[in-house]
């Protein structure tokens, strides 16, 4: 039932697509689609992501069959950036990555989802190991947190074109969110469930402000016709860092739960006898990784916010410049 409901909210989704986002305007533009850099991430992304779920597992970290996968990643990674300097139209366009601002938003967004991501995978099984609640309690328990993120998110996006100082905000909610993790890191051994519904409340409230945050100053400073290519990247970093993130943290787990529990899934192995001190271990390898979106959003210009209509003048303006330079120089 939890795969089938993809199928209704797919069919809502192309529905919007077809008929609300079609009345958008359009700005024409050819491109030239990079299905070699397209080939390049998928294959080496996913050759290092098999290297993490297969070592220490059903392979040895030095066997020659982690060596090939790690190996194979770094030559087809290192052919994607290649692709990148040489393609006319890159996967991700160089002005994207030749600005420092657009790199900071999507590094501030991937890290702080990823951290968020990593929760909601790691929290049931802590909840059920280590506390013992039932599948359906650990579940309805992580309500809390979408509640809050989604929430506060919404409220902020509303601030952001109001204030001069659009950082600030965020800033001080993501201080409060990494200090909610340590806590529910150094609080493991003896959680309550008032005190877990207090840190979960404290995540979300942290976390959500920076989610709509991200998004707008990567826009803020993207040229429009780069729009799509670049909230595509940023969502395309935020699944792969996230991937990797539950990934190497699985591979710890793993590595400490008993011999007899790590031929199953990761799931079984945490509830075979994963130690409340693994849970601990990831949760500040998770307040680490919302650290450093609280380091690329500090680092992140606070430029002024313009909006798509000031944008479009502003790119009509330099387009009739442009003209009138050539007509003079003509």
């Amino acid at each position: 039932m939890i795969f089938l409901w993809n199928f209704p909210l797919c069919a809502v989704a192309v529905v919007i697509a077809l008929t609300v986002l079609r009345r958008l305007p359009q700005r024409e533009r050819s491109h030239r689609l990079d299905i070699i850099g397209a080939v390049l991430v998928i294959a080496a992304s996913s050759s290092f992501m098999l290297a993490l779920n297969l070592g220490g597992i059903l392979y040895p970290w030095l066997s020659l069959p982690i060596a090939a996968l790690l190996a194979c990643a770094f030559v087809l990674g290192a052919g994607f950036v290649f692709r990148l300097r040489t393609a006319i139209e890159p996967l991700i366009p160089v002005a994207i990555l030749a600005d420092p601002a657009a790199l900071l938003a999507i590094a501030a967004h991937s890290f702080g989802w990823g951290a968020i991501i990593s929760l909601n995978v790691f929290l049931p099984m802590y909840l059920q190991s280590a506390l013992g609640w039932s599948p359906t309690a650990a579940g309805l328990s992580l309500v809390i947190l979408m509640v809050t993120l989604n929430s506060t998110a919404g409220l902020s996006s509303q601030l952001l074109g109001r204030v001069r100082r659009y950082k600030l905000l965020p800033l001080c909610f993501l201080c409060v969110g990494v200090g909610a993790v340590v806590a529910l890191a150094l609080s493991a051994n003896n959680m309550t469930s008032l005190q877990f519904e207090i840190i979960l409340l404290l995540i979300g409230i942290g976390f959500g402000p920076t989610a709509p945050l991200t998004q707008v100053a990567l826009q803020n400073t993207v040229p429009v016709h780069d729009l799509g290519a670049a909230l595509g990247s940023m969502n395309f970093v935020r699944t792969l860092v996230a991937t990797i993130m539950i990934a190497i943290f699985g591979a710890i787990v793993l590595a400490n739960a008993p011999v007899g529990a790590r031929a199953g899934t990761l799931s079984q192995s945490f509830l075979g006898g994963a130690s409340v001190a693994t849970f601990s271990f990831v949760f500040l390898a998770i307040a680490a990784t919302l650290a450093a979106s609280f380091l690329a959003l500090f680092l992140l210009e606070e430029k002024p916010l313009v909006d798509a209509q000031g944008r479009a003048r502003h790119l009509e303006d330099l387009g009739e410049a442009v003209v009138l330079i050539r007509g003079r120089n003509s």
